[in-house]
Parts: C-alpha cells; structure tokens; sequence
C-alpha cells in the first residue's frame, strides 16, 4: 500500500524535529533513573523485565513507545520507587508522548519517498516490500539524526539514508542465500509490516505482526533475524556506523593531530568509567586495555571474576549500555567526525 500523503512543510518538519530531540533528552532522563534502579535492584522482576526490553532496543531513547513502556512498568510497580524516582518519571512522559506523535508523522508523511526509492531498485529482482522495508529504517534513522535547526529540508536529508539502507540492504543480497520458503514467509511480514507502518506512522508489534500472519511470535522473530548479521556486543552511538566499542578504543589511540582533543575525550571517558563499580570498571579496562596492556579474552575475564564467559559478554553488554547513556560518552562521535 502506497501511501500519497502530502510532504510536511519546512515549518512543520522544524517543528516536529525540534519535539523529537526535546523528547529524545527527556526520553535519556527517564532512561538514567531506570538504569539506576536496574543497577542497584539487578535481582528484582522490575528490573529484570525492563532490562530485557533495553537489551531489544536500539538507539532507545527516540523508541518513545518503548520508553513509555518502561515507564508504565515503574509506575505501576511504584512501591519499588521513591517519590523523586516517581517524580522524575512523570515530569517527562508528556514530552516523551509529543515526541512520539511527531516521529509517527514524520515517518507517515514521508512514505512516498521511501516508496519512490525503493522502486528504483526493482531491477535488483529484490521484492518492493523487502526494499520499502530496508528503506524505512533508513528514515527512521533519518528522523532521530534530524537537526531542525540547520534550516536544511528533512526530505532532503533523508534521501541519503534512505538510499544508504536500501543500497546496503541490495548488496546483501547478493551475497546471502536464503531458501525460497522462508524468503516467502519474509516478504509476507515484511509486507503487513508494511502496511501497518505506512497507515499509522507505527511499527508493529511482534504480537500484532504474528497474528496477522497467522504465526507464531517466535517464528516471526526469527525469521526476521535470520538475514541479520551476528549482534554485536556494542551498544551503538552515533551515526549508526561506529560502535561504542570502536570509538572507546579509536578515541585511546594516540592522535598527533589532535593531543587537546583527545585529552578531552579521555577525560570525559574517565568520568563515564567512574559511574561503574570497581568490579564493572574493571571488565570494560580489561576488555578495551584501557590501562595500556593487552585486551584481555572474555575467557580471561571470566576467570579472574570466577564466572563463565557467557556471563562476562552480558555483562559487558549491558555495561557498554549503560556508558553510552553518560552524557560525556555520547559525545565521543561527535569529536570523532
């Protein structure tokens, strides 16, 4: 379904780009609460089931539904909290919820041109639900990298990831052979995925997709997986390309060209580090040989921790998570452009 709606203004692109970075920050104060919380409570249901809807989430601070989400987890639990956790929460859910409209506008509004480069690419014998697919995460990441006050259009802006996602998503295939049968039963979700998206300006629940399809949730995850690369450990920041792991150990390595700048940068990755306990601290210096030595192995970790190596890479996980909500730390791409 192809959706016609008429392109935003440059007026109302501001203004729903400058809601969805209000939000984005509001969205990371919220974020640092529950991140507090899940620290100290790591044992608690609370703590675990808001942890796992993190762990599924990427750039989750403009995932406005899965920040109101977690919200609605806390509040409802709210014998777990203090009355500033509760506070703090709910000083932000309304900016939060406007933030969230204006991204499903944006997103709505701007079918047309996904749907207009997606076909572009027919000739790649790659299905149009599969491009228009590949084409919309480009614009969603379009949409939380959108500065509205550059005065520079947001269609404009947007082609470039449109086309990157779709490109990549091209290439792909060329290189990544699926059966028939399981490419079919993608293209189907892909294409009520699809729909859905282009009618509301929202993705779709995995609950919603599945019933719609007739399959199971399980079925539907992975075969929506099963065309993605390994995941990596990094918690992604930045422009979608350099993981935080990557810029930790760039922004380490010696730079004659910019000794202040680094400097800087080791400064505010010091701070970020001294939010950990000694114990975290520890893993992320001995993973990224912060302390000038050799990078330890996950086996390594594990042994001087006495626990496995499975659980040294969730930990490192959900401690790379935790760095990138620091201020200091999110600011890394941008002194690495």
């Amino acid at each position: 379904m192809r959706n016609d709606k008429k392109l935003l203004s440059i007026n109302e692109e501001r203004t729903h780009g400058t809601q969805i970075q209000t939000a984005a920050s509001h969205s990371l104060e919220i974020l640092r609460v529950v991140q507090d919380f899940v620290t100290k409570n790591q044992r608690s249901q609370i703590a675990n089931q808001v942890q796992a809807i993190i762990d599924a989430s990427q750039n989750i601070e403009y995932n406005f539904v899965k920040v109101l989400e977690i919200s609605a987890i806390f509040l409802s639990n709210h014998k777990f909290l203090d009355v500033n956790q509760i506070e703090t929460i709910n000083q932000h859910l309304a900016i939060v919820e406007k933030g969230k409209s204006s991204k499903e506008v944006m997103i709505s509004r701007n079918q047309g041109l996904v749907h207009k480069l997606a076909s572009s690419h027919l000739n790649q014998k790659v299905p149009l639900d599969d491009l228009i697919q590949a084409g919309n995460l480009g614009l969603m990441r379009a949409v939380e990298k959108f500065d509205p006050n550059r005065g520079n259009k947001f269609s404009t802006y947007a082609r470039d990831w449109i086309k990157q996602t779709i490109n990549r998503y091209v290439d792909e295939q060329h290189t990544i052979k699926i059966p028939e049968y399981q490419r079919n039963k993608i293209t189907r979700i892909r294409k009520i995925q699809n729909s859905i998206l282009q009618a509301t300006g929202k993705e779709p629940s995995l609950s919603i997709v599945a019933a719609e399809c007739d399959m199971s949730e399980r079925e539907v995850e992975e075969l929506l997986t099963i065309k993605q690369d390994a995941v990596s450990l990094n918690k992604a920041v930045g422009e979608g390309e350099s993981d935080l792991e990557d810029l930790i150990q760039d922004q380490m390595s010696p730079s004659p060209e910019s000794a202040a700048e680094e400097t800087m940068v080791k400064n505010e990755l010091r701070k970020a580090l001294n939010e950990l306990s000694e114990a975290e601290r520890e893993v992320i210096v001995k993973r990224f040989s912060l302390d000038g030595g050799d990078k330890a192995t996950l086996e390594e970790i594990g042994e001087s921790q006495g626990i496995s190596k499975e659980a040294v890479r969730l930990k490192i996980q959900r401690l790379l998570r935790k760095l990138a909500l620091s201020p200091g730390l999110r600011s890394l791409d941008e002194l690495n452009d």
